[in-house]
C-alpha cells in the first residue's frame, strides 16, 4: 500500500474513532446531569436511554467517515 492509501484509511478510521469519542463524551455529559435519580428503581431505564443516545450520536457522526470512505472507493474504480 502506498502512502496515499494509508492516509485515506487513516482518515476514515480516525473519523470513526472521533465519532466514538464524541458519543462517549455526550453520554457522560448526560449521565452527569442526571446523576441524582439514577440510584432509584428506574436505573435500568436510564441505562437504556443512555444506550440509545450513544447509538444515535455515533450513527449520525459515523456518516461522515462512511461518506468519505465511499468517496475514496468511487475514485479508486476509475
Amino acid at each position: 500500500m502506498n502512502r496515499k492509501t494509508l492516509a485515506r484509511v487513516g482518515a476514515v478510521l480516525g473519523g470513526y474513532a472521533a465519532s466514538l469519542c464524541v458519543a462517549v463524551v455526550v453520554v457522560q455529559m448526560r449521565q452527569s446531569q442526571t446523576s441524582g435519580p439514577r440510584e432509584q428503581a428506574s436505573a435500568g431505564m436510564h441505562a437504556f436511554g443512555d444506550l440509545i443516545l450513544f447509538v444515535f450520536v455515533f450513527a449520525v457522526l459515523a456518516l461522515i467517515p462512511t461518506a468519505l470512505w465511499v468517496w475514496f472507493l468511487r475514485h479508486r474504480n476509475k
